[in-house]
C-alpha cells in the first residue's frame, strides 16, 4: 500500500466519524425525524396522491435501528415505559386464621362430645372451646365448622344442610351454633323434585325473607330437638363495618326472637366484644380483666385471647351441665324415672333438679387439725406458738392449739 493510501484511510475514518456525528446530532435535535420533516414540510398540507407521495417514516424499523445506534453511540437511552401493575396483584387476599397448634391432654373413651356447627365464626369459638377443655380428660371438642356456608347458603358437605341425618351419624352429649355470617344473600326459589318452583326467591331483609329464614332455624331446631341434647346457639358478634354490623344485629333479632319464645336459650355476646355505646372494638377485657387484643386486622374474626373469651360464654354452660349430671349409683331411690334420665343426661335443669356430681372439697379437708403443730420458741418464756403457714394469735377463730394441748 502507498504512504499516499495508507495516509487517506484516517482521513476517511475521520470523515465518517464526522459524519456520524453530525447524523446523531440531527436525530437528536430532531431535525432529521421524518416525522419532523413530514410536519414543516410544504406538502404537509396537501391533499390527495401529492399528500399520498410523502413519507412520513419507514416501516420496515431501520429508523428505530439508526435510532438506537446513535443513543448507544452518545450514551443516551429515552426513558422506558413503566410497566402497569397488574390489577389482579392489587386485589387484597383474605386468608382465614390458620388452625391453632392446642396442646391437650389424652381424653378418655367416654369422653363427653361437644359437637360445634356453622360457619368462620364456629371455628373461632370451636377453638376457645379446645383451650379451655384442653386439660380436661372427660370432655373433648368436636369441630364440625363450615367455612363459607350457612343456614341460606348450603355449601356442599355442609352439616346443616342436612342436619337431621348428620346428627344421628355424629352423637354428642352438648351442640354448640354460630352460624349466620353467609346468610346475608338472596333466599334461592324453593323446588320440587320434578323441577317446579314452590316459593320464589326472596331478597335479604324482606318480610318474606325473614320468614323464610326463621323456617330454617326450626328446621335445624327440630333436627336437634330429636337428639335430645343441650344446644348452645351463639349470637353474632359485632364487626368493623357498619353495614355487616348492622346485618349481624338483624340476624340475632331473628334467631333470638325464635329462640326465646320456645323457651330455649340464645346466648348473646355482643356487648362482650362492643365499646360502651355497643359498637365494634379491637379491644376489651380478656378472662382475667387485662386489656388485650381480641379481633384480627379483618375486623371480623378472632385472636387466641378472643376466642378462649367467646368460648368462655359456652364453657361456663357445659361445666353446669356436667356438674348436674350423675353416675346412677347415687341417684336418690325416691325420684321419677324421668327425673334419672334427666339427671344421666345432665339435663336436670329443665326439670328443676340440681345435683352435684361431687362436692367441690372434701369435708376432711375443710378443718384439719393435724396440719398444726405446738412449738416453743427459744426465749419465748414458755409462751406457745403455731407452726403454720398463718402463725394465727392465740383464741383466734382460727387458732387449733387446743388441739396439741394435753
Amino acid at each position: 500500500m502507498s504512504l499516499r493510501t495508507r495516509k487517506s484511510v484516517p482521513v476517511r475514518l475521520y470523515g465518517l466519524v464526522c459524519l456520524l456525528t453530525a447524523a446523531g446530532f440531527l436525530l437528536q435535535s430532531g431535525l432529521a425525524d421524518p416525522a419532523l420533516a413530514a410536519s414543516t414540510s410544504p406538502l404537509a398540507g396537501l391533499s390527495g396522491d401529492q399528500s399520498s407521495q410523502q413519507q412520513v417514516r419507514p416501516d420496515d424499523g431501520r429508523y428505530d435501528v439508526a435510532l438506537g445506534f446513535f443513543e448507544l453511540l452518545f450514551k443516551r437511552r429515552t426513558p422506558k415505559k413503566e410497566a402497569k401493575p397488574d390489577a389482579s396483584s392489587q386485589k387484597t387476599v383474605k386468608k382465614a386464621p390458620s388452625e391453632p397448634v392446642i396442646k391437650t391432654v389424652a381424653k378418655d373413651p367416654d369422653a363427653s362430645v361437644i359437637a360445634v356447627f356453622g360457619d368462620e365464626f364456629s371455628q373461632d369459638i370451636a377453638w376457645g372451646l379446645q383451650d379451655a377443655f384442653a386439660n380436661v380428660s372427660d370432655v373433648k371438642v368436636e369441630i364440625h365448622s363450615k367455612p363459607n356456608s350457612g343456614l341460606v347458603y348450603h355449601a356442599k358437605n355442609n352439616p346443616l344442610s342436612d342436619a337431621e341425618d348428620y346428627f344421628a351419624a355424629h352423637p354428642f352429649n352438648f351442640a354448640v351454633v354460630m352460624v349466620g355470617l353467609n346468610d346475608r344473600r338472596e333466599m334461592p326459589a324453593q323446588k320440587d323434585a320434578e323441577g317446579n318452583e314452590i316459593t320464589p326467591a326472596y331478597e335479604f331483609r324482606t318480610d318474606e325473607w325473614a320468614r323464610a329464614y326463621q323456617r330454617e332455624i326450626d328446621r335445624v331446631r327440630l333436627a336437634f330437638a330429636k337428639q335430645d341434647k343441650p344446644v348452645f346457639w351463639v349470637g353474632l358478634p359485632p364487626v368493623g363495618s357498619e353495614p355487616l354490623a348492622a346485618d349481624m344485629r338483624y340476624l340475632n333479632d331473628l334467631v333470638s326472637s325464635r329462640l326465646t319464645e320456645r323457651d330455649e336459650e340464645f346466648i348473646d355476646i355482643w356487648d362482650a366484644f362492643s365499646d360502651e355505646e355497643g359498637n365494634f372494638s379491637f379491644r376489651g377485657p380478656d378472662l382475667t380483666g387485662q386489656d388485650v387484643r381480641l379481633r384480627l386486622k379483618n375486623a371480623i374474626r378472632f385472636t387466641a385471647a378472643g376466642r378462649r373469651k367467646l368460648a368462655f360464654y359456652v364453657e361456663k354452660l357445659v361445666i353446669r351441665v356436667l356438674s348436674q349430671s350423675v353416675d346412677e349409683d347415687v341417684l336418690p331411690k325416691n325420684l321419677a324415672k324421668a327425673d334419672e334420665t334427666a339427671l344421666r343426661e345432665g339435663l336436670g335443669a329443665r326439670r328443676d333438679i340440681y345435683v352435684l356430681r361431687k362436692p367441690p372439697l372434701d369435708s376432711d379437708e375443710l378443718i384439719n387439725p393435724t396440719l398444726f403443730t405446738l412449738s416453743f420458741a427459744e426465749g419465748s418464756s414458755g409462751e406457745d406458738q403455731l407452726s403454720s403457714a398463718g402463725n394465727a394469735p392465740k383464741y383466734r377463730v382460727d387458732d387449733f392449739a387446743w388441739s396439741a394441748r394435753p
